[in-house]
């Protein structure tokens, strides 16, 4: 019954997706129609200037950040090259014109750790105050997004990621079950990425549970 119920929550609080199919059943679009309130409440509280959001799809939390930096510093956009372009356009026509996208193709192996990897290759220092983690939710893409984020993160920068508890259990497609194991689609890979990755790292200070972390100033 707990799961259940959290099951119930999960999807009812969090999540009202909606699908278009291929004709293999996998999703090509999934999002998430409310915003990400506590992540933009919290941001209030800083004076965060370069933000990053990585997964961004149709650009709900990207136009709250557009409006939070109001013009100042830079916003980086990560994800598929055409959610990419269409939020950056929106957000142009906004008259947001800080907005810098960094789109990646739709190839099985290629994700937006390729778009990070350049990021790092172009910076010699990091250049992000504030990094919104919102993408695969999968430990073999995440897991990686975290060690190159945190190459691009300033000291006394924010890390966020969102959906700790959430599983693909929660949300699953006929090709899933052949991607993944029965384990990993049950199992919340968001929150072993913080519970492993994160929370063991001396340099990151849990500023909110088990979503936001701040990196310890050198």
């Amino acid at each position: 019954m707990k799961m259940l119920a959290y099951r119930f929550q999960a999807l009812a609080r969090y999540y009202f997706r909606k699908m278009t199919f291929r004709a293999t059943n996998y999703p090509t679009r999934l999002f998430s129609l409310t915003r990400q309130t506590k992540t933009i409440e919290f941001l209030k509280t800083t004076d965060c200037q370069v933000i990053a959001e990585i997964g961004v799809y149709m650009g709900a939390t990207s136009t709250e950040f557009a409006k939070f930096l109001n013009g100042r510093g830079e916003l980086h956009l990560f994800d598929f090259e055409d959610n990419v372009l269409e939020v950056t356009r929106r957000l142009n026509e906004m008259g947001y014109h800080n907005v810098i996208g960094h789109g990646n193709s739709r190839k099985i192996m290629d994700s937006y750790n390729w778009s990070l990897m350049k990021m790092i290759q172009a910076h010699k220092e990091p250049v992000f105050d504030y990094v919104f983690v919102d993408g695969a939710h999968s430990w073999a893409v995440d897991a990686l997004a975290f060690f190159l984020t945190d190459k691009l993160l300033k000291p006394g920068g924010y890390i966020d990621f969102d959906d700790y508890d959430w599983t693909f259990k929660d949300f699953c497609f006929p090709p899933f079950r052949k991607m993944y194991t029965r384990e990993q689609i049950e199992t919340p890979q968001v929150g072993l990425l913080i519970d492993l990755l994160v929370k063991r790292d001396p340099h990151y200070t849990e500023v909110t549970q088990n979503k936001i972390f701040q990196k310890n100033r050198e």
